[in-house]
């Protein structure tokens, strides 16, 4: 009855396990936009260090012997860095793409904020158009 129910124990967790340890893996469709690879790629960073907390609790309580942790261990933690290997390109391209467009956006607001600012009566920091205190002493900014 024992080793029925341990069995059955291991075949569950096999079968929760065995997608993560397929060898061929399906290749998933291209993702439309930046986000939706950022979603694929944080799931499945997720998905691998879920699989290695219940491997973990499953060996705490004995329910993996030493060696089967060892193996399916082994791989989650493989599968979990190259999820974050992926992770990192996937924020380096990103950087690389964005860094010039969103430095230049920065120069031109700063441009715009400069010649749009008025300075504070009591400090002469600029303030922006919209600010009603001086951001940096906190003096009441007149209107207009």
């Amino acid at each position: 009855m024992i080793a029925l129910s341990l069995l059955l124990c291991f075949l569950s967790l096999l079968a929760v396990v065995y997608p993560l340890l397929a060898r061929t893996q399906p290749q998933s469709p291209v993702p439309a936009s930046a986000t939706e690879a950022l979603d694929e790629l944080l799931a499945r960073r997720e998905s691998a260090f879920q699989a290695l907390r219940e491997l973990d609790f499953d060996h705490q309580v004995g329910k993996i012997t030493d060696e089967d942790y060892a193996v399916f261990a082994a791989h989650l933690k493989r599968v979990a860095a190259e999820a974050l290997k992926a992770l990192d390109e996937w924020e380096a391209a990103v950087d690389r793409e964005l860094g010039p467009t969103v430095a230049q956006e920065v120069a031109a607001r700063r441009t715009l904020q400069g010649e749009r600012a008025r300075p504070c009566p009591s400090c002469g920091h600029p303030a922006a158009p919209g600010d009603r205190f001086c951001a940096a002493c906190g003096a009441r900014l007149p209107q207009g």
